[in-house]
């Protein structure tokens, strides 16, 4: 009788360990989403210095900006996968979910410059933001896989 109340009680503390985590993930998602917002929202005369940290080439700018893209949205994917992750069963759809999520992210990120002066909404930022995002959830997974099958293979030796 007691081995199962303390089953119980490990149970449950261990599923409210559980939701804690995962309301963390979120909000750590929901938390880089608003860095991306506060991005997004500096004005086109402001965001236009980036140029000059480049040396004012244009070639450099657009290939700094594209990064710039990638590598926030690649982020913000990760973060949401993790909490995905965390918080769905099925884990075969979990990348496509995140994708979509993303998509959806992105495309609200487009949508808020069309009201920033000087900003503008464009469908090829759309892609290169689900294009970070998916490089970075697929380099998790590949990562992940791999840790998981080295560490399937050093347990069976």
């Amino acid at each position: 009788m007691s081995s199962l109340r303390d089953s119980l009680e490990y149970a449950l503390q261990r599923s409210s360990q559980q939701r804690f985590g995962r309301g963390v993930l979120w909000c750590l998602a929901a938390l880089w989403y608003c860095v991306i917002f506060y991005l997004s929202h500096i004005p086109a005369a402001t965001s236009a210095s980036t140029k000059t940290m480049v040396g004012g080439d244009d070639t450099l700018n657009v290939i700094f900006r594209f990064c710039a893209h990638l590598g926030v949205f690649g982020v913000q994917g990760i973060l949401v996968f993790v909490a995905l992750r965390q918080s769905l069963v099925f884990s075969r759809r979990q990348y496509f979910f995140a994708l979509f999520i993303m998509f959806i992210l992105a495309v609200l990120d487009e949508a808020h410059q069309m009201y920033v002066p000087g900003r503008f909404a464009r469908v090829q930022d759309v892609l290169t933001d689900l294009a970070g995002a998916a490089l970075s959830i697929g380099l998790l997974c590949s990562v992940s896989k791999r840790a998981i099958t080295d560490n399937t293979v050093a347990i069976n030796k």
